[in-house]
């Protein structure tokens, strides 16, 4: 009888313990979450963003055609410095000959947190193919205003007539 009422008891508690340590470890584990911010969505983060740093590497056409479309758009203001924006426009167009003059191949353009360089959006376009070098360019404008118009689109939305 002794016996049963000793495992009784150590059953009883092992429960009460269990349900203790329970207690005690899903409060801590709650004031760990609150000290963590709370994650934000990427749109959130683009919507709430004021300045822009523009950095690119290859064509110069994509870079000034699209560092145009931000500056007059003019919800972000542009700076100098990427220790100074909320964001960073990377505009990324090799050309076949790694000139900044040459053929663009693709038009890449991805929109990163200056904080911790997260890609919060991104998107390429390829160009069309022309003989002759006028109508190159032409292309390669167009496919760098088309990139620019689906990021604002994304900020952006057309109303629907």
């Amino acid at each position: 009888m002794l016996a049963m009422r000793t495992a009784k008891a150590r059953w009883l508690f092992c429960v009460v313990a269990l349900l203790v340590f329970g207690a005690v470890r899903g409060a801590s584990l709650g004031a760990q979450d609150a000290s963590k911010p709370p994650a934000i969505s990427p749109h959130v983060r683009l919507m709430a963003a004021r300045t822009i740093f523009i950095e690119h590497a290859g064509g110069r056409i994509p870079n000034d055609v699209i560092g145009d479309a931000f500056q007059g758009w003019g919800h972000y203001q542009r700076v100098g410095e990427p220790q100074r924006a909320d964001l960073i426009v990377a505009i990324n167009a090799p050309t076949l000959d790694g000139s900044p003059g040459g053929q663009v191949m693709q038009i890449r353009l991805s929109i990163l947190d200056a904080r911790d360089r997260v890609t919060l959006w991104s998107s390429t376009e390829q160009p069309k193919g022309a003989h002759k070098e006028k109508q190159r360019e032409d292309n390669v404008v167009d496919a760098s205003l088309s990139l620019f118009r689906r990021f604002r689109e994304s900020i952006e939305p057309e109303p629907a007539p």
